[in-house]
């Protein structure tokens, strides 16, 4: 038998094989950096053997087995619970038992360095938690962990907030579910004592990549951080933003941290509202919430002639609203030449799509805009006083410049925002739309086959992120240097 033991605090790598197959290509593909593996085996498709899993890697085996209860798929009785423990006990694996099995302090498992103490409430964290905690506590287990549904940014991050109350070495408490990502960042940095991270997919609703946990944000170095910032977005998980701002608080010896900031209602979430310790003091902006944004604080001109914010800022103990998203279209566009005498055609109607408007306009482009609801473009081409195009006509068009302001070419597998028929005449393609793994989008590469000249997503990211850096307080970025982080990242 496989004994090992499991030093805290430890980053765990989770994952959820089907079978033993999957679990050995999944373990291969871990990062160096992770301390223990868990093996999430309620919802295997056949049976794993415990024994063969804590074999397949030096590090610490971590065996769980999630009930229906605590938000898994194990549905079994408590006598085939009981065994399923055992018998990964028994193989050497550290076991991860749920308190409410009322197995927490079972004589079956002696060396409590092998017995991590868990309870999960999907639905938020219930009314007499410590005495849980307390209860937990004095099973004398590896560790104690709770985790609970977080459906709201404020709730994620008052979870974070209890794991530092609560910090012991041997405790971790920290949230679940669409909110969950800066309350587990931020639980990390407080003193939780496993950290988990997914490797392919999620083992839980929200949870990071363990690779991100280490490589952007750097939770294997505890510290409590002067300021915070993030990208405020309905789903930020596809966002560059992190690896570049953290990347750039780095090179500067700045003790701020960057995070991803999930909001499902700007109104009512209001995140420049919240008051944390350490505080906010600014904000990304992205879809869908670029024109609300807007009203939170002081205008620049931009944000005026745009009607949309993409960065919020502290400044003398006041918020000011911005759009860098600007600097992002003119400053690529002009690279290439003026729009004097040319058209342009933007695609979409949200925030990008009115940052694209006025750059393409200050550059001299007469500019039609058009998006999938005829009638949103029209209201967007009356109040810049442009002209609109209805969808249906798009691949009738001609024009010298096309702006993909659309979400469209994200996924792998989404179609060209523009029209492959239109690229025939070789115009300018402008993708306001860039992916996360550096990859061309499919506009992109199909307005490359057709020989147009192309400015991608990533540029225009690289000017404003440079623009919202200056604005979060750090000096001397350029658009260059963050287009090297960028590099870097995708040569690792």
């Amino acid at each position: 038998m496989k004994e090992t033991l499991l030093s805290l605090p430890a980053h765990v790598a989770s994952i959820a094989p089907h079978d033993l197959a999957e679990a050995r290509h999944l373990v291969a593909s871990l990062p160096g950096r992770a301390t223990a593996i868990e093996y999430r085996l309620d919802g295997a498709t056949e049976r794993i053997p415990p024994g063969a899993l804590v074999e397949l890697d030096p590090r610490p085996a971590i065996v769980t087995w999630r009930s229906v209860r605590e938000g898994g798929h194990f549905d079994g009785s408590l006598e085939e619970y009981r065994g399923l423990l055992r018998e990964a006990y028994a193989a050497g694996a550290i076991v991860d038992v749920e308190q409410e099995s009322g197995l927490a302090a079972s004589p079956e498992l002696p060396d409590r360095g092998r017995v991590v103490v868990s309870a999960h409430f999907p639905f938020g964290l219930r009314a007499g938690w410590e005495s849980l905690l307390s209860a937990m506590r004095e099973t004398r287990p590896l560790a104690v962990k709770i985790v609970a549904g977080a459906a709201h940014l404020r709730a994620s991050l008052d979870l974070a907030e209890i794991q530092r109350r609560c910090a012991d070495g041997a405790t971790s408490i920290f949230p679940m579910g669409p909110a969950s990502a800066p309350g587990r960042i931020l639980a990390a940095l407080f003193g939780g004592a496993l950290v988990y991270g997914s490797v392919n997919r999620p083992t839980a609703s929200g949870q990071p990549l363990l690779s991100d946990l280490l490589d952007v944000y750097a939770t294997d170095h505890r510290r409590t951080p002067d300021a915070l910032f993030g990208i405020v977005a309905l789903d930020p998980s596809g966002s560059l933003s992190p690896l570049v701002h953290n990347a750039l608080f780095r090179s500067r010896d700045l003790p701020f941290l960057y995070l991803p900031v999930p909001v499902s209602d700007f109104e009512r979430e209001r995140p420049h509202e919240i008051e944390l310790d350490p505080p906010f003091r600014g904000f990304s902006i992205t879809q869908p919430w670029k024109v609300r944004a807007a009203g939170v604080g002081a205008s620049s001109e931009d944000v005026s002639a745009t009607g949309a914010a993409n960065t919020l800022f502290r400044e003398r103990r006041r918020w000011r609203v911005e759009n860098t998203d600007v600097d992002g279209v003119f400053d690529p566009l002009s690279d290439h030449d003026t729009g004097e005498g040319r058209t342009a055609l933007v695609l979409g109607t949200g925030g990008a799509a009115r940052a694209a408007i006025v750059a393409t306009r200050r550059l001299g482009y007469e500019v039609g805009v058009t998006g999938r609801r005829d009638e949103a473009a029209d209201a967007i081409a009356s109040q810049f006083g442009v002209d609109s195009l209805a969808w249906a006509d798009v691949p009738a068009s001609e024009t010298d410049l096309y702006v993909n302001a659309t979400p469209v070419g994200w996924r792998p597998d989404d179609p060209p925002a523009v029209p492959e028929r239109v690229l025939e005449a070789r115009p300018l393609v402008f993708d306001c739309v860039y992916r996360h793994d550096g990859e061309e989008t499919s506009t992109v590469r199909a307005a490359r086959a057709a020989g147009c000249r192309v400015v991608a997503g990533l540029e225009m990211f690289a000017v404003q992120a440079a623009a919202q850096a200056r604005l979060f307080g750090v000096e001397g970025v350029t658009r260059e240097e963050v287009a090297r982080i960028l590099a870097g990242a995708r040569a690792a």
